[in-house]
């Protein structure tokens, strides 16, 4: 690794900036060429990508209680509100609910 570049869990720390445009040109250039090469890196951008794909597209819709879109919906509120806790409990239980469908 190069002195000064970051790491898998600092490029992490950065994705949602990414995804958001929040960065300046160098450090999104820096954190794009990174994504580029590192396949960790680039499996967790896509996932991320995916998630706020999904979250703004559902953003109104109420799904019902105990559907695996109820359930994801209710865990990706959860990690939105910082509640980890809960967040891993919805998860949980939608991993319960669609085992035992």
């Amino acid at each position: 690794m190069e002195s000064g570049a970051l790491t898998c869990d600092q490029i992490d720390e950065l994705l949602s900036d990414l995804i958001e445009g929040d960065l300046p040109d160098a450090a999104r250039a820096g954190i794009e060429a990174h994504v580029a090469a590192c396949a960790r890196c680039a499996a967790a951008y896509r996932s991320l990508k995916r998630t706020v794909r999904f979250v703004r597209a559902h953003a109104g819709e109420r799904f019902k209680p105990g559907t695996p879109g109820g359930q994801y919906f209710e865990f990706v509120a959860r990690l939105m509100q910082d509640d980890a806790e809960g967040a891993q409990r919805a998860l949980l239980e939608g991993i319960a609910g669609i085992t035992d469908a």
